[in-house]
């Protein structure tokens, strides 16, 4: 049987090679892409009980309020690091990291001494 889970290579492959475009979500931590007729989100969260950390990666039909299945991986499971690798290619994605970053060299380039 497929997880999500599956999915995590391919979606950090797509998202580094600039083939999938990661938007933020409604929650500062939450970014989301579309993927033909479904919407893939991963996000970062602490645990309100003891403060454990933990990326989270859910997937539902585009327009869907719920979510179809989402998987939880906290900072000890094995597959956290993946996951949390997903959760900042998503990040960068959807915040124009690379760009912002290109921006400021440029005009660093630009500057000249008094």
């Amino acid at each position: 049987m497929k997880t999500l889970e599956n999915l995590v290579p391919k979606l950090i492959e797509k998202t580094s090679d600039k083939s999938l475009d990661w938007t933020p979500g409604e929650h500062s931590q939450i970014f989301e892409a579309e993927i033909g007729k479904h919407a893939i989100a991963v996000w970062e969260w602490t645990s309100d009980e003891d403060g454990t950390e933990g990326v989270s990666l859910g997937i539902k039909p585009i327009g869907a309020k719920t979510f179809s299945d989402v998987v939880f991986y906290d900072k000890y499971s094995p597959r956290h690091d993946k996951f949390l690798e997903l959760y900042s290619c998503a990040r960068r994605s959807a915040l124009k990291i690379d760009r912002m970053i290109a921006e400021v060299e440029k005009d660093l380039e630009g500057l000249f001494p008094f």
